[in-house]
């Protein structure tokens, strides 16, 4: 079995991702006094969905990205795939952290991880496919 070192770089750096949004949402929770939802401020929305946006992609992507490793996957893919996962979601965080960010960094962001997830399903089914 091959351990799945990409995947676990891939994991950590998302999860320190995770770990800054989700300090991020906290923290201006408190300071607008508000403990559920959004309380009507677009700013904390904002930051709630940059944070729950991460939390709707990232599991299935390591998921896939992890068992196409752990099942022999041809490493440059996994590699090039982790990348640009990796680096979309941080382009998204970066695209939602205020008002005037380019949207080029949203649109790369949304993209790259739409290419990663469908790229890693695919090649995941081909892979297996031909394993068996």
């Amino acid at each position: 079995m091959t351990l799945p070192i990409i995947s676990g770089y891939s994991a950590a750096l998302i999860a320190i991702l995770q770990v800054i949004l989700m300090m991020t949402v906290g923290i201006a929770r408190q300071s607008e006094g508000v403990s559920v939802g959004d309380g009507g401020n677009d700013a904390l929305l904002l930051k709630i969905r940059r944070h729950g946006n991460l939390t709707e992609n990232a599991p299935i992507f390591l998921i896939l990205l992890g068992i196409l490793e752990i099942s022999g996957g041809p490493q440059m893919v996994i590699l090039g795939l982790a990348s640009l996962f990796v680096l979309a979601r941080f382009s998204h965080a970066f695209a939602l952290s205020g008002p005037n960010t380019p949207a080029a960094a949203r649109a790369f962001g949304a993209f790259g991880t739409l290419l990663s997830i469908v790229g890693s399903a695919g090649i995941l089914v081909w892979h297996l496919s031909g394993t068996t």
